[in-house]
């Protein structure tokens, strides 16, 4: 009688699928995010439509910044009006201004009114004992109107004199007023200005469109108790890194888009377009900013929908998020001087203060550098916090957590 030896393989315990992949965790949530993101018709959608918009505007602007003013005036012949609408002529070539006026004699006042009214002249140019009067439809344009009243004061002047057998120059001799500006250019402030709104508002939509999904999908994992279930596959902490890094390259990569296409779309404008090397210079600082900025929403963001146990408990958690938000885009667009300076250093805001004063006026390489290294400081410790909680309140039920107690939650 033989015996049979049996021997029972040895207990191995069961093995991650996604761990045994050569793929990390981390990357396989990332690439999740970017590619139901991606995929989605109404961002892309949206992202067209920006682009279209950011494409137009600066095409409108170049159209209309090249744009001359053309305006034909009537007025009675023989009357002195003829030599003001020259004056006024020679001093828009003389200071660069785009408009021409065109000269229309008519045989009398009426005349004109009737071809103003028949739309065939644009004003109308009347002679009185003050000085003149210009008659238009429904409205005389603001430019030709201050063109042709610098006019009327340049002939005015320069008549007086003569009756005083001086010459104009001696009269306003002593009265030229020249603005100096100690920081920057006055071309400059308003590039700044522009550029300001820009960043301000494209840093908003961003971290908002990129930041609340965040919050949203985790609280919904959590109240669906699906976390639980990718809990046993992927590690919490690798999970969260997925989540933040996957809206990060989404962010990071339209706003490149965005910033990208603008600044192609004004090199290749006809028209030159003045600091067009700052502008292009600080975009990349504006990058760089906004990427560590964003970080640290994003890890605010994730902690909040982890403390929430549903997605209403957000409205009101997040609420200071948004205010900050507002705050940013208010200051970047506002704010100047001392507090411009001080705001350039404070990490979120800096993300658009420190770009908009190396807009607007000239600043040390190390004041930049100083301010990313404390933004990307924050963000780092930003990080570290909002993992801890996430990790700590992704499986607590049964009610919102504050912040004092989600510290106090053991892993």
């Amino acid at each position: 009688m033989s015996i049979t030896e049996q021997r029972t393989a040895p207990a191995v315990p069961p093995t991650n699928d996604l761990a045994a992949t050569a793929t990390a965790p981390w990357m396989i949530v990332t690439l999740r995010e970017v590619t139901v993101k991606i995929k989605d018709k109404s961002f892309i959608i949206s992202t067209a439509i920006t682009l279209a918009l950011i494409i137009g505007s600066v095409v409108f602007a170049g159209i209309m910044g090249d744009k001359t003013t053309t305006a034909s005036v009537s007025f009675t012949q023989g009357s002195t009006a003829s030599e003001l609408l020259a004056s006024a002529n020679e001093l828009a070539t003389s200071t660069e201004q785009k408009i021409v006026l065109e000269p229309s004699p008519v045989g009398t006042e009426e005349a004109g009114l009737q071809a103003l009214r028949d739309k065939d002249t644009d004003l109308v140019i009347t002679a009185t004992d003050g000085g003149y009067t210009l008659t238009g439809l429904t409205e005389v344009d603001a430019s030709v109107q201050k063109l042709i009243s610098d006019a009327a004061q340049a002939l005015a002047l320069e008549t007086h004199a003569k009756d005083l057998g001086v010459t104009a120059e001696s009269l306003t001799a002593g009265s030229k007023i020249t603005p100096v500006l100690i920081e920057g250019s006055q071309e400059r402030n308003s590039m700044a200005l522009a550029m300001g709104l820009v960043f301000s508002f494209l840093f908003y939509m961003s971290s908002l469109i990129f930041g609340m999904p965040i919050a949203n999908s985790v609280v919904e994992e959590k109240q669906n108790r699906v976390v639980e279930i990718l809990a046993t596959a992927i590690p919490i902490r690798q999970l969260l890194s997925g989540k933040i890094l996957g809206n990060l390259i989404l962010a990071m990569g339209q706003l490149c888009l965005f910033v990208g296409i603008g600044l192609l779309a004004l090199s290749v404008m006809p028209t030159q377009i003045p600091f067009l090397s700052v502008v292009i210079a600080t975009s990349g600082w504006f990058l760089a900013f906004f990427l560590a900025g964003f970080l640290i929403l994003a890890a605010i963001w994730a902690a909040l929908g982890a403390m929430a146990s549903r997605v209403e408990d957000l409205q009101q958690s997040t609420g200071p998020v948004i205010t900050v938000l507002i705050a940013v885009l208010f200051i970047g667009i506002y704010a100047k001087g001392s507090f411009l300076v001080i705001a350039s250093y404070v990490p979120v805001v800096s993300s658009v203060a420190m770009p908009i004063r190396l807009l607007s006026t000239d600043v040390s390489l190390w004041e930049p550098i100083a301010s990313l290294v404390l933004a990307v400081g924050a963000a780092w410790a930003m990080v570290l916090l909002g993992e801890r909680i996430y990790r700590r309140a992704i499986m607590q039920t049964g009610g919102a957590l504050s912040l004092r107690k989600a510290l106090k939650l053991e892993d």
